[in-house]
């Protein structure tokens, strides 16, 4: 069976390794280089997504596991999947109470949240932390995960162009019309859209759903933390070459096309060392805006598109959380053999 994968960010890569595996013969077409696309950029927090919707809830719990058959099947000489958990907390009480919901949320969902004291995260996880203004626990998240994109995409391509992938980077399919092939995988992000008019993706900067992101990567510091860290107003993640990645939730609220980026990187880098004082003397080395993919109602789209025969697409904000599993997914059904977690997110719920 021929198989066309439009995209080269982490979901196509995944997809295409597990259709060259069960036998496709498997084409890769991308316009953009593997580490200039999302997944290259992406925050890379692994972990159970409560959006009160049990179907991505058990979505977000088997992609967990599927991130580490990924790594267990693609072993190369560089470390993609750290498994060392997230830590929350607040500074008020209002904060506080938040965090509490989240984390009884996840309890009730059989996901453990452990509680613990300032000085216990100190001793025993991040000694490099500030918390001398948590108000109430902090929570950490022990099966959380984090994932470096750009390390992951070249090694998983890699791996499929040995199972006998043809990987052509810088070709652009312009329309479904002229595609040569038994079935075709459009994994494009946002260019599904143009390849599938009428998908219902958000434009960017819809009120409806947060659609813009900035990512902000710094200069190596002497003493990064070992896992992703929710501090109140900024969210950190360890990088290679003991550099961090840096996300402020409320000032991808700000984002528009013409935001000045350069100074909202330095406004997110401002934080840093009430977080983690160690690092008072990074500096901004790149900031990344993206504009996610973003169904309409929030959720993933996985699966056959209506009226185009042989025909499938993902569409997802989660892409780099949930590549591995939406790679076997896709693989599978793409091959006649449906999975029940796909059956929630197919096009035909927006019917």
């Amino acid at each position: 069976m021929k198989v066309l994968v439009i995209g080269a960010g982490a979901i196509g890569a995944c997809a295409a390794l597990r259709l060259a595996e069960a036998g496709a013969q498997v084409t890769v077409m991308s316009r953009d280089e593997p580490l200039d696309t999302l997944s290259a950029h992406s925050f890379g927090w692994a972990n159970a997504i409560d959006e009160k919707n049990s179907a991505y809830f058990e979505l977000s719990i088997e992609a967990l596991a599927a991130q580490e058959r990924l790594a267990a099947d693609v072993a190369g000489p560089r470390q993609w999947l750290f498994r060392q958990g997230n830590l929350h907390w607040g500074r008020d009480s209002a904060s506080a109470a938040a965090q509490r919901a989240i984390a009884d949320g996840y309890r009730e969902l059989g996901y453990p949240v452990e509680e613990l004291t300032p000085e216990e995260v100190i001793r025993d996880l991040e000694p490099g932390l500030a918390l001398e203004n948590v108000t109430g626990p902090v929570y950490f998240y022990p099966r959380d995960m984090h994932v470096l994109g750009d390390v992951l995409l070249p090694a998983v391509l890699d791996r499929a162009r040995a199972a006998g992938a043809d990987v052509r980077i810088g070709e652009q399919v312009e329309s479904l019309d002229a595609v040569r092939a038994d079935a075709v995988l459009c994994c494009a992000g946002r260019g599904n859209a143009t390849l599938l008019p009428g998908l219902p993706l958000l434009p960017p900067g819809a009120p409806e759903r947060l659609t813009r992101g900035l990512l902000v990567r710094t200069t190596p510091v002497s003493a990064p933390p070992n896992r992703i860290i929710h501090a109140p107003g900024l969210s950190i993640r360890p990088h290679t070459g003991n550099r961090l990645v840096l996300h402020c939730h409320d000032l991808d609220h700000t984002l528009t096309e013409s935001s000045d980026v350069a100074a909202l990187a330095e406004m997110a880098l401002a934080r840093l060392p009430e977080v983690l004082p160690g690092a008072a003397d990074a500096e901004v080395e790149k900031a990344f805006v993206s504009v996610r993919p973003m169904p309409r109602d929030g959720m993933s789209i996985v699966g056959a598109v209506p009226g185009r025969n042989g025909v499938y697409v993902i569409a997802t904000h989660s892409g780099l959380t949930l590549a591995p599993l939406l790679g076997e997914i896709a693989a599978r059904e793409v091959l006649g053999d449906p999975h029940p977690l796909a059956e929630p997110f197919q096009l035909t719920r927006f019917a």
